[in-house]
């Protein structure tokens, strides 16, 4: 079986030793098909943490001052959590709004 990507590639990589926070990806919409709601816009943005020694958690996150579906602060919607045992993926009924 081979690899689907190279670990010795030539691009910008870094090794992680430490606790480490990173936002890969972070955008605007508007999920509301709804006449009341379409207006409201949601910011959403996908934060990978690596804790050192013990794993890997990914959380889809989300904010929006204009809805009460969602608060004002980022929060996760979404998580899965790689650990050496096994991942988890949980989701939060608040997720079936951004589909």
């Amino acid at each position: 079986m081979t690899a689907k990507y190279s670990a010795d590639s030539n691009g910008d990589a870094s090794e992680w030793y430490d606790d480490r926070e990173i936002v890969l990806a972070r955008w605007s919409d508007t999920p509301f098909v709804g006449h009341r709601h379409r207006h409201e816009t949601v910011e959403q943005r996908l934060v990978v943490e690596y804790i050192h020694e013990i794993g890997v958690d990914i959380r889809h996150e989300v904010r929006s001052d204009d809805t009460e579906k969602f608060s004002d602060n980022w929060s996760a919607v979404e998580t899965i959590e790689v650990r050496e045992y096994g991942a988890r993926h949980d989701r939060r009924p608040e997720a079936r709004w951004l589909e």
